[in-house]
């Protein structure tokens, strides 16, 4: 610990600021970085890509406000504020293409204001053309791209050498989110003479820094140009204009810009030193010829008056570049060319021969001078031009030795996440990093300004009593009364939810004269990382309650994240106060011994990321599978010998139903050990092999425990029981004579099985039944196996019907109706009792006659007969005594009592010429014994049923 009369003198020249404002960093091709987070961290979502010049600012707690490239300012949501759009037309003046081409300074007193200074590329075109808008070849003619870049306007330059200027950004502005006051934008700085009439063709170098003056409460901001250097003060009143103009170092001829221009200036953190790098002094234009004869150059400053003196040269005849101060300003550092050889040099700036205390770092690779810059973490970062890592300079305050340089992000190297550097870096403030004071541990040479907390833990945040000062502490940027001495107890809030923070700061008046000083600290409060309890089952091959454990088999059970997750750390214990004291861990955690069944083991789980750990129990147990063959029958449902099989019920009774262990079965040993080709249908297996098949059974648990048990699946042999025989004929007329009914089992193999027939209840293999049902019989095998035969016997017996006859027309027919008797099924045939027969009951077609009706059922039970008449007018007759058709009368009579029916004959003139009965031999052809004519005749007969048929007939002589 320093004592309290040096941390005076190192603290008064900070005033009020703190690094916080350095803490993001935006560059290159959309690169950026973040120093909230330690290690650093890239960003992805920075938009400035530039070759060299860029700038930004945070707050005091290290959150982002703006950037800018010199041109363009983008605000913390990274859009682009409407007053500094270039290539919108409200751009600012300064260059991407420019050395220093930005740098953003806080107001002295005003928090929500903030300075942007621009340095343009003072361009040899831009020049030739002036006061027009370049570029200009030497004669002043006009040229449509710059012949050293190819360039063009506006999307490389805007054709103007614009100098110095100034623009002020309101906080206030857009919602909070700042924007350039626009009446105080682009204000230029002289830097030049304005008489000369070359000087004010370029204006100013690419040269640009800024450092806290001596009263606590003013910024000098300074270039250079030619051979003087500018310092203009920033104080309560704004910037003032007029320049403290200081002449020392070496001249750099304008005739050599804009080459010459190039190169970084740096003030030292203490204010009391510069650093410029003047990158050449003699080049040709036209040739593109450098005669490699820049230099570095250490001067003094005073930050009460802004002059500066007493220029020594570091080193010259090189291309120099990027320079940069160590944060307890001991060790100064450039990046230098030569002959297109890259150097990092670092002198010693407690030397009594600084310039001889030069020493060169290894390891740096590229052919450019690039960039340095001071980080608020104290190391010093270096740009690799097309690189996606920030090279690091990790112990600048050591000697060159042990300054520890390294492109490995192994090594403190930043990756860019892909994005990449160029030329420059983004400078600040020098003031910026200076030591403030550790309020978290007091260790002012390691400052410390994070702190992360877990659940329930409280804080006291301290620093120093300092007689007669005056404390005031801040919470979230708001005072907290009564807090008056060098101590705050913080304690945790268990209304937020996690994780959430707090930024202290402690605020110093040290009423003595000098300045302030200040003291910040973010706490973050972070939720303990996730610790499941696991249960761990292995099984025991060995019949024995202890079994080898895999402890890292578990990692992902106790936290799904700590394997994808490098900040995630565990540690097995026997007993608890072990792991809360992190004694005594287990070390052989892949083949860790259980010393009981079952035992609690203590798992702490730690992130590293956040500090927070959290205890969990590991159960393990040991579950004892005793080896035995499983043998599963299945009765036959075919012959083929192959059934389906339900594994999985075979799986439940082998593992006893415990839910943690998990069986897969495999149709061969080999695929069982080398765990392929497992049978993916377990539910429904069908075997491959008729009648019995072998598989095996894996059982594991979800960590690896396994057996292997023999799996023998059995069809039993089909009982040989006979078909079902769907219909057997009985005829009723064989009544009550009984038929006889049997399995189908062979006569020599009855005796192997038993028998139950349905209805009847029997139980031998043969009964006698006339019962018109279906018959069942089961069949029970020793093995419990049945099968079923049915026999269904059907009734069936001889016709029993009537005839339907449709007669004195056109289409006699016969229509054969069953009784209900008639249970068979039967065919008919007409005249002939061996048929033909037909399935139709009908018959049409038929002329007038006498007809034997013949059914027959098919079934074999008989046939029936009946004959019946069909009867019908004749249509003539010839009553010559011929033995022919000598009397008309009704023809297909059949023992049908037509003595009730009545016939009446008529001539053509309706006179009655006969009345017949129905079962009379007929009409003679004579009326009144006198033979009638030839002629048509008419007839109405009247059956006794009380139908009516009328028509006519022709008598024929």
């Amino acid at each position: 610990m320093k004592s309290l009369l040096n941390l005076f003198l190192v603290l008064f020249s900070i005033g009020v600021y703190a690094q916080g404002e350095a803490n993001t960093w935006y560059f290159g091709n959309n690169a950026g970085v973040n120093f909230n987070t330690s290690p650093p961290s890239a960003l992805n979502n920075g938009q400035v890509n530039t070759n060299e010049g860029c700038s930004s600012i945070s707050n005091e707690n290290g959150q982002l406000l703006f950037y800018t490239d010199g041109r363009t300012v983008w605000n913390r949501n990274h859009q682009i504020m409407a007053n500094a759009n270039y290539f919108g037309g409200s751009g600012l003046l300064g260059d991407p293409s420019s050395t220093s081409s930005g740098l953003i300074v806080p107001h002295p007193t005003n928090d929500d204001l903030y300075y942007i200074f621009t340095v343009d590329e003072p361009h040899h075109e831009n020049a030739n053309a002036y006061p027009n808008q370049g570029p200009a070849d030497a004669s002043g003619n006009s040229i449509p791209t710059y012949t050293d870049i190819n360039g063009t306007i506006p999307q490389d330059d805007d054709g103007f050498n614009n100098g110095l200027n100034y623009s002020l950004v309101d906080m206030n502005l857009n919602g909070g989110l700042g924007d350039i006051v626009a009446t105080e934008k682009n204000m230029p700085l002289i830097t030049y003479d304005p008489s000369d009439a070359e000087e004010i063709k370029y204006k100013c170098s690419e040269k640009i820094t800024a450092v806290k003056g001596a009263d606590c409460n003013s910024i000098w901001l300074m270039t250079h140009f030619i051979d003087k250097f500018y310092a203009f003060k920033i104080d309560a009143s704004g910037v003032d204009t007029t320049p403290i103009i200081s002449q020392t170092g070496p001249n750099i001829p304008i005739a050599s810009y804009r080459r010459s221009a190039l190169g970084y200036m740096k003030a030292s953190p203490n204010g009391e030193k510069i650093l410029i790098a003047h990158n050449t002094r003699t080049f040709n234009q036209n040739g593109n010829e450098d005669w490699d004869d820049g230099g570095v150059y250490l001067s003094d400053f005073d930050p009460i008056t802004g002059t500066v003196s007493n220029s020594t040269a570091l080193i010259e005849n090189v291309n120099a570049y990027g320079v940069e101060f160590s944060m307890n300003t001991k060790k100064a550092y450039a990046t230098t060319t030569q002959q297109n050889t890259l150097n990092l040099y670092q002198w010693d700036l407690e030397s009594n021969d600084i310039p001889n205390s030069i020493q060169s770092i290894p390891g740096a690779t590229g052919s450019s001078a690039t960039a340095l810059q001071l980080a608020s973490n104290g190391k010093i970062y270096k740009s690799i031009i097309g690189s996606n890592v920030l090279a690091v300079i990790n112990n600048p305050e050591a000697d060159a030795a042990n300054v520890d340089y390294s492109q490995s992000t192994t090594n403190g190297a930043i990756s860019l996440n892909g994005n990449s550097s160029t030329f420059g870096l983004p400078p600040f403030i020098q003031s910026f990093f200076l030591n403030t004071i550790n309020i978290i541990d007091g260790d002012d040479e390691n400052i410390v300004t994070e702190l992360k907390l877990c659940p329930q833990e409280n804080y006291s945040l301290s620093y120093q009593n300092i007689p007669g000062a005056t404390y005031s502490w801040y919470k979230d940027g708001q005072l907290i009364p009564g807090e008056v001495d060098n101590t705050l107890d913080t304690s945790f809030d268990t209304t937020q939810t996690l994780p959430y923070s707090n930024t202290y700061k402690l605020e110093i008046e040290p009423n003595n004269g000098e300045c302030p000083f200040k003291g910040i600290a973010t706490i973050i409060y972070n939720d303990f990382p996730t610790a499941n309890n696991v249960e761990y089952l292995n099984c025991s091959l060995n019949s024995q309650p202890t079994s080898l454990f895999n402890l890292e088999s578990i990692y992902s059970k106790v936290n799904p994240d700590i394997e994808t997750s490098s900040n995630i750390e565990a540690s097995f214990f026997e007993t608890f106060p072990e792991a809360e004291n992190e004694n005594n861990a287990i070390n052989n955690i892949t083949n860790y011994q259980n010393t009981s069944n079952p035992q609690i083991l203590y798992v702490k789980v730690f992130d590293n990321q956040t500090g927070c750990s959290k205890i969990a129990t590991v159960e393990l147990e040991v579950v004892i599978i005793q080896n035995t063959e499983i043998t599963k029958s299945l009765c036959p449902t075919n012959d083929s010998g192959i059934e389906i099989f339900n594994l999985s019920e075979i799986e439940d009774n082998a593992i006893n139903n415990n839910q943690n262990l998990n069986g897969i079965f495999y149709t061969s040993i080999e695929n069982a050990v080398s765990q392929v080709n497992p049978i993916e249908n377990q539910n429904s297996f069908e075997n491959e092999n008729p009648f019995n098949q072998t598989l095996y059974l894996r059982i594991d648990t979800s960590l690896g425990c396994n057996d292997i048990l023999k799996v023998n699946l059995e069809v039993y042999e089909p009982i040989p029981i006979g078909e079902d025989i769907p219909e057997i004929i009985y005829c009723l007329e064989d009544l009550p004579q009984k038929i006889e009914l049997n399995s189908g089992i062979p006569s020599n193999l009855t005796s192997n099985y038993t028998y139950l027939w349905s209805p009847s209840g029997k139980t031998s293999e043969t009964i006698e039944t006339n019962e018109i049902t279906t018959h069942s019989v089961t069949v029970t095998d020793q093995f419990g196996c049945s099968q079923t035969r049915n026999i269904t016997i059907k009734a069936s017996n001889k016709a029993s019907f009537e005839v339907k006859v449709n007669d004195f027309s056109e289409n006699n027919s016969l229509n054969i109706l069953l009784n209900e008797n008639s249970v068979g099924s039967y065919e008919y045939a007409l005249n002939n009792s061996l048929g033909p027969y037909q399935p139709e009951p009908h018959f049409d077609g038929l002329k007038p006659g006498i007809y034997s009706i013949y059914v027959r059922d098919i079934n074999g039970c008989g046939i029936s007969k009946k004959t019946v008449g069909v009867k019908n007018i004749m249509k003539f007759f010839t009553p010559n005594q011929d033995g022919f058709n000598d009397r008309w009368t009704i023809l297909g009579k059949y023992e049908s009592n037509l003595s009730n029916a009545k016939i009446y004959i008529y001539d053509r003139f309706g006179k009655l010429l006969a009345g017949l009965k129905g079962n009379s031999l007929g009409w003679d052809g004579r009326y009144n014994g006198k033979n009638m004519p030839s002629n048509d005749y008419w007839y109405k007969v009247i059956l006794e049923d009380g139908q009516v048929f009328t028509g006519n007939f022709s008598l024929i002589r």
